[in-house]
């Protein structure tokens, strides 16, 4: 037997792949009522949570209570508990505190997919241009690119990292792509990346960004299990999981603060990314928060790139998944499609 599993990734994280590329730990974000951006603003609590929707779980297949009000804002108690059970059909959701998160009973090596963007005169397209450049690991917003002197702090892979992360999820099979970048109107559009109180010159570093992050493991055999370990100690959990009538397993990997989605995809003026600040705090000296770059709609001026539609680079076949649809966070429905705020990519050291 053979199945399916499709993972998809958004929200406050940080992707680190190692040395030789065989493993990428992704750090979510903890954010609390306490973390303020340069401009005063306090930070939404952020909801680290992992939704599986599969054909069926064994284990630990409880939902938590706090997953449902967190991802279906604005319904009630009972109507959110419903719309998350009919989401995860036969999985479950769990919210993640001080967690590490694997997979067991996968196989293969992992392959980013690092090699498709498009170029002209050996220079990068500042976006792509159909869906196959649209997978390419790049379009990950490069914290290395934006801060060049910043060395992050090797802690965070450690076994007890500093309380600024709030899980890790290890992924070591299958392929890493982007899933979708940021839509700003109805075509691909760059962002660009400058200080929030809008100071000094802009980063040379320009390009569309990843809004969605893709993982397809192809498993041979009956189930797969989620496992997860405490990092300051304490009891774990594992779920099993075994694919549905699709032969699909699809798993929701979340770090987003709780929210209403808005009716349309549509999106002409999305917000400054001020969130993009917390992600030089992963540093070992991290830069004072005013000097921080944070991504803005737009390409630097004098910019070239095509006019190429949002929809070309994702066709509804490469890009629906049940399972965010039902989450109401179907590409470009998304809170960080509002503002800008997209994963972030690093190296360490």
């Amino acid at each position: 037997m053979s199945f399916l599993v499709k993972i998809l990734f958004s929200g406050l994280m940080v992707f680190v792949p190692n040395e030789n590329q065989t493993e990428v730990t992704v750090l979510l974000l903890n954010v609390d009522h306490a973390y303020h951006t340069s401009d005063g603003a306090s930070h939404p609590p952020h909801n680290p949570v992992i939704v599986a929707r599969a054909g069926g779980c064994s284990g630990s297949c409880t939902p938590d209570a706090a997953v449902a009000p967190a991802l279906f804002r604005g319904m009630s108690t009972a109507a959110a508990d419903d719309a998350l059970e009919a989401a995860f059909v036969n999985g479950t959701a769990w919210l993640l505190n001080r967690s590490d998160v694997e997979l067991s009973g996968v196989s293969g090596s992992l392959n980013i997919i690092d090699d498709v963007r498009g170029s002209s005169g050996g220079v990068p397209l500042l976006i792509p241009t159909n869906s196959t450049e649209r997978k390419d690991f790049s379009w990950i917003a490069d914290i290395k690119q934006l801060c060049p002197s910043c060395s992050m702090d090797e802690d965070v892979l450690g076994t007890l990292p500093p309380a600024s992360i709030a899980a890790r999820f290890t992924l070591s099979s299958g392929d890493l792509f982007t899933y979708s970048v940021a839509r700003i109107g109805s075509d691909v559009t760059p962002v660009h990346f400058k200080r929030l109180d809008g100071s000094g010159s802009a980063s040379s570093y320009s390009q569309a960004v990843a809004t969605w992050v893709g993982a397809e493991i192809e498993v041979s055999g009956s189930n797969i299990q989620i496992i997860e370990s405490k990092i300051d100690g304490g009891t774990g959990r594992t779920m099993t999981l075994t694919p549905d009538s699709n032969d699909t397993i699809e798993i929701a990997v979340l770090n987003l603060p709780a929210f209403v989605p808005p009716a349309s995809a549509n999106n002409n003026a999305p917000q400054a990314g001020r969130h993009f600040e917390l992600y030089f705090d992963l540093a070992d000296s991290p830069p004072a928060k005013e000097t921080r770059f944070v991504p803005l709609p737009g390409a630097l001026s004098g910019a070239s790139y095509s006019q190429v539609a949002w929809s070309t680079v994702h066709p509804s076949t490469a890009v629906y998944s049940e399972l965010l649809e039902a989450l109401r966070l179907d590409v470009g429905r998304g809170p960080y499609d509002r503002t800008l705020c997209p994963p972030g990519q690093t190296t360490i050291p």
